[in-house]
């Protein structure tokens, strides 16, 4: 049993360096019910193993019981996530002749479902709208009208224009939009900034339309392509949005199956890493046992960067890693086995949990500080994914990233760890 759950580990391995496009964000499993009044879906455990896919396990809210007809490892939970998003969400809607007035009017009711379900709001969710043709009209821009019913009714006050398809202009004007001087916020701020480009495809000039996306995507701006009407031409909606196209790119033609692919959106957008550059402080606020992933560009003249959090309120936990986008708690990956006791436990799997507690309580909150010391790998890296998660119910703190050749970044922990260590080796084989 023990090696068919290792080989399931490497099988899982395998198929998403194929890039296959067939993994489940938190939030996108099978529906259940989770209580009387509420109901979830199933997502599966985080596995020891499979730390690299941490994205896609896990409960984004609370965690329930085991899903019906599931393996144990497979549990009901409630999506919360969409209230920790802070994004600069953009909408181009394709109000041109080809799309026709029946598939436009589906335009406006996709942005408005969207836009309830993010948390828009000063301190949360800025949104831009574009409405476009062969002319430009901005709806809303990120830097004004705050409010959701605001957004909506900038929507509903859309024009359907019925002539040609210029979405390379639009997307010259969401360049504009999503400029730090409109309203976009800087990195160190954590919005992640997200444009929904909804088109057929079939734009007057399909090379330009492609090369202005790639200005956008080039500003770190995440390109979702939303394929509307019968027949969307997928070569252009695959080439504008943002890689890869199997998450990045889906269609509105069959409304009844949008609200899946809407959770789909939802539960990728709360495991996106926010980019932020180091060198530069950033303010964020996080409830408890929720997540925040930060896209961290590396730019040390040493080898190591100094992470310290001041606690305005509460208690964090950081972690980090070079490969994968969102590093959790070690404590939240479990062993899935053919299990036995606790208490039968090998040695190897006892020194695994220490290993574990010594990582957790290294980084936990004293005197209003968390510091954590990241050493850059022999390879070359431009990134370190940072997750910080609440451990009280309100948290809020500061972020500061430095170079280590700037400021002191000594630390016995690690020494204190090997030392434990040893004591611990030395106990076992006394015995």
């Amino acid at each position: 049993m023990k090696q068919f759950s290792n080989a399931t580990k490497y099988y899982s391995k395998f198929l998403r360096q194929l890039e296959c496009g067939g993994d489940l964000y938190p939030g996108q499993g099978p529906s259940c019910v989770f209580n009387e009044t509420h109901n979830g879906s199933c997502s599966a455990d985080c596995i020891t193993g499979l730390e690299d896919s941490g994205a896609y396990c896990g409960c984004s809210g609370e965690r329930g019981l085991q899903c019906p007809n599931s393996p144990k490892h497979v549990r009901c939970c409630v999506d919360t996530c969409s209230q920790e998003l802070k994004m600069d969400l953009g909408f181009l809607l394709d109000a041109s002749r080809s799309v026709l007035l029946e598939n436009y009017k589906l335009q406006q009711k996709f942005t408005k479902d969207l836009l309830r379900r993010v948390n828009v709001g000063y301190q949360k969710t800025h949104v831009g709208i574009i409405n476009y043709s062969n002319k430009i009209e901005v709806l809303s821009w990120l830097n004004k009208d705050y409010e959701l019913n605001e957004k909506l009714q900038r929507v509903d006050s859309a024009t359907y224009f019925n002539s040609g398809t210029d979405t390379a202009l639009a997307l010259k004007q969401a360049n504009i939009v999503f400029s730090y001087e409109n309203g976009r916020r800087q990195p160190e701020e954590g919005a992640t900034p997200v444009i929904f480009v909804i088109t057929d495809g079939e734009s007057n000039n399909q090379t330009a339309t492609v090369q202005t996306a790639s200005v956008l995507k080039k500003n770190e701006i995440i390109l979702v392509s939303v394929g509307v009407g019968s027949g969307p031409s997928l070569t252009e909606l695959h080439a504008i949005c943002t890689p890869p196209a199997s998450e990045n790119y889906f269609a509105i033609s069959n409304y009844q199956a949008l609200d899946k692919r809407l959770n789909q959106f939802m539960s990728r957008s709360c495991s996106e890493p926010a980019p932020i550059s180091s060198n530069t402080a950033i303010t964020i606020e996080i409830s408890k046992d929720k997540y925040k992933f930060l896209k961290v560009q590396i730019i040390t003249i040493g080898n190591k960067m100094l992470v310290t959090a001041t606690l305005f309120n509460g208690d964090i936990k950081l972690f980090y890693s070079f490969k994968t986008r969102n590093p959790k708690d070690p404590a939240e990956f479990i062993d899935y086995q053919a299990s036995t006791p606790d208490s039968n436990l090998s040695l190897w799997m006892r020194l695994k949990s220490f290993f574990h507690q010594s990582f957790k309580e290294k980084n936990m909150a004293k005197n209003s500080r968390v510091t954590l010391v990241i050493d850059k790998p022999d390879s070359e890296v431009d990134f370190v994914y940072l997750g910080v998660k609440g451990v009280e119910k309100n948290n809020i703190f500061e972020l500061k990233f430095e170079d280590c050749d700037n400021v002191n970044c000594n630390s016995n922990a690690s020494t204190k760890q090997r030392s434990l260590l040893l004591i611990i080796l030395f106990s076992f084989f006394l015995r």
